[in-house]
């Protein structure tokens, strides 16, 4: 009897609510779910093709392409098809971690400025609990330092190449021969402070060790002296444009807009010749031998110590030839008149023009591109992880009212000033009243 209470029981359920059974069979047979559920166990590797497959039916897909992305660089394969699969994902509804996720696919490609672009992003958007299980801190350091973690595998033909190959010292294996490179003039006696990694560092180009490594960096020190060149003519056109004709204003701002141009692409050429350096130093010294290692860095230690030494004595040097004469009373009110003392008061006002703990709106990038033409925007991060944007660096408060008005009728209608004493920012009254004004 109760096994036919029981049977009945079932039947009844199966026939009012047949959506359980379709439900669970849906569930069992849904790839996306199914991927997911790996996700949750950490099967990151068994779920990358389901995604692939899926990524592939809806290319435009947010979730998918984040969770594809996602897979990827959990398994260490921060490639590009994962870079793609999570600039795809991005938007309001994406988990926070994608920011994370796409720092490192630009950090493994050697893009450091985007990368630490990516990381302070994700460090300013995430929540604590969101960071407690990542390398944030770790992968960021080592971003700032040009240092990229993320090696490609090496394969078994590597391998076995490798074994075949007979011995080579490594100083005789990659040694340069001075006639491979051509050294420009003002480089070959400059002291260069050039990073390798985060023991070795460079101080003079006969330093290097491999000759296409340094090629690279000649490129790369040519660049920055161009680069030197294209803003001291931007300087000069933004002076000229404040006292230009209305009519020659437009050219003006036309060529200036240029030149930033130039300038941008000329700093993506810096960034990758110096990380192409950069990398061929950088193999040298993971083969070398620990006591190579230490013998080089006490050199440069030394090679420090003598530099810092020189320009002390130096510094002791121009201070002794300053020394004021000292002449008598008498004749010292004879030859100088008397003048009120000018007191430094340390204050400095600028005008703000906006802060921002994300980046700009799109309105506000193209309001400070079209100020930028004809003036200076400096930029910092206060203690609270937002940006603050200014113009200007006057020493009384007269000159800052008038600039303030002069940037409101360039478009910025909310631009006030703001005060700083020795660097730091000081309420208004307070730096009117030490200054006296």
């Amino acid at each position: 009897m109760t096994l036919f209470l029981k049977t009945t029981a079932f039947l009844l359920l199966f026939v009012l609510n047949p959506g359980l059974f379709e439900k669970t069979a849906h569930a069992q047979n849904d790839p996306e779910q199914q991927a997911k559920d790996m996700v949750e166990n950490g099967q990151y590797t068994e779920a990358i093709p389901y995604f692939e497959d899926l990524v592939h039916l809806y290319p435009e897909d947010k979730t998918l392409n984040y969770y594809l992305g996602m897979c990827l660089v959990e398994t260490e394969q921060p490639t590009e098809q994962a870079k793609t699969a999570l600039q795809k994902s991005l938007g309001n509804d994406t988990p926070v971690k994608s920011l994370y996720y796409l720092a490192q696919c630009f950090h493994a490609n050697n893009n450091f400025l985007e990368a630490i672009n990516y990381y302070k992003q994700f460090d300013d958007e995430a929540r604590k609990k969101e960071k407690r299980d990542t390398r944030l801190e770790e992968l960021r350091n080592l971003c700032e330092q040009q240092i990229n973690p993320f090696s490609a595998p090496v394969t078994a033909v590597e391998n076995e190449q490798t074994e075949e190959m007979p011995a080579t010292p490594l100083e005789e294996a990659i040694a340069i021969q001075p006639e491979e490179v051509e050294i420009p003039e003002g480089l070959e006696d400059s002291l260069i402070q050039f990073q390798v990694n985060s023991t070795i560092k460079y101080l003079k180009i006969d330093q290097f060790k491999n000759a296409s490594s340094l090629n690279a960096f000649v490129r790369a020190w040519q660049a920055e002296q161009e680069l030197q060149g294209i803003t001291e003519k931007t300087s000069q056109l933004r002076a000229k444009y404040n006292s230009a004709f209305a009519d020659e204003k437009q050219e003006i701002a036309n060529t200036i807009l240029l030149l930033e141009k130039e300038a941008y692409t000329k700093n993506q050429e810096i960034n990758q010749n110096y990380t192409e350096a950069r990398l061929g130093e950088k193999d040298y010294w993971q083969k070398a031998s620990p006591e190579t290692i230490h013998s080089f860095s006490e050199k440069t230690q030394a090679m420090e110590d003598s530099i810092r030494q020189a320009k002390e004595a130096k510094r002791l040097q121009k201070l002794e030839a300053q020394k004021p004469i000292v002449l008598p009373d008498n004749l010292v009110k004879n030859l100088i008149p008397e003048e009120p003392a000018v007191v430094n008061t340390g204050i400095v006002y600028k005008i703000q023009i906006g802060a921002y703990s994300r980046t700009p709106p799109d309105w506000v990038q193209r309001l400070f591109k079209k100020l930028s033409i004809i003036r200076r925007i400096d930029q910092y991060t206060d203690e609270n992880g937002v940006t603050v944007y200014t113009v200007g660096e006057l020493k009384s408060y007269q000159d800052a009212l008038q600039m303030q008005s002069q940037v409101r009728t360039e478009g910025v209608s909310d631009a006030f000033i703001a005060a700083y004493k020795d660097g730091e920012r000081i309420p208004l009254e307070e730096a009117r009243q030490i200054a006296g004004e």
